[in-house]
């Protein structure tokens, strides 16, 4: 499979936005309840993994497990398999292993890990230059990201530790794919974007300190600047602190015009 996207699959799983299950011809959302949608998201947090039945338990009730657990898990998972049945489309997805669960899927049918496999092409393209096939794959892993991650699962520390961790790498990915679009004098489509964005992450220095190299190289000086006057107000008005060094070096570089240090991309 490139990684363009799932289009093209027998199968894919959609972790972002609605969890659903998609074959060539249908679509299904994973039935509604907290608890069985946690055991689900506990397979597809791994995909192709065995998943322990403590681990699916943990993820499920946290510390506070009730005395029948993994009574309660068995229940859970015939209640998927069920649902998976009457689909029709997906024969054998949950496996039973020794001492837990498997979902039986190559990792790239799932949403999530398309997305990561995405960012993981482009990272070295963009640094190697290749900055159109870097562009093309950000842009791909963001063509699969339709909504939060496991939107509505984050009550058990697991679930929230993943929420967090890809709700990171979905803000890395768009910081990347702007850093490519400005070195590729992408600016007026990207000072749109960052626009909207920064608006959505107001205190997010990388956003804004891409929109203030964005519009300075866009001959639009006093708003880069503004943008920079903006950000400090509101950290020092609501934190008490001051922009960071890579903030604070963009606006030197804008006050001294000094175009070459604006263009050079920035990777973290």
């Amino acid at each position: 499979m490139s990684v363009s996207g799932l289009e093209g699959r027998e199968i894919s799983i959609r972790t972002f936005g609605s969890l659903e299950l998609h074959s060539q011809d249908a679509v299904f959302e994973i039935p509604s309840g907290t608890k069985l949608r946690s055991v689900w998201a506990a397979l597809v947090i791994d995909p192709g993994s065995t998943v322990s039945m403590e681990t699916v338990a943990e993820i499920v009730w946290g510390a506070k497990q009730p005395k029948r657990s993994r009574e309660s898990v068995h229940v859970y998972i015939s209640q998927l398999r069920a649902f998976l049945d009457s689909c029709g489309e997906f024969p054998g997805l949950i496996e039973t292993r020794s001492g837990g669960y498997r979902l039986a899927v190559d990792k790239l049918d799932v949403d999530w890990c398309a997305f990561d496999e995405a960012m993981k092409t482009a990272r070295p393209k963009a640094r190697a230059g290749d900055l159109d096939g870097a562009w093309k794959d950000f842009e791909s892993a963001l063509a699969l990201y339709r909504g939060p991650f496991l939107s509505g699962l984050s009550d058990s520390p697991q679930l929230e530790a993943a929420v967090n961790e890809m709700n990171e790498l979905y803000l890395a990915c768009l910081e990347q794919r702007n850093e490519v679009m400005l070195a590729r004098g992408d600016v007026a489509p990207l000072i749109r974007e960052l626009l909207k964005l920064t608006r959505q992450f107001p205190v997010r220095e990388t956003m804004h300190r891409q929109l203030m190299r964005a519009l300075y190289l866009s001959e639009r000086q006093i708003e880069a600047l503004e943008v920079y006057n903006r950000l400090r107000h509101t950290l020092q008005g609501d934190y008490g602190v001051e922009p960071g060094r890579q903030v604070r070096n963009v606006h030197q570089s804008i006050l001294e015009r000094d175009c070459d240090a604006i263009r050079e991309m920035i990777f973290v």
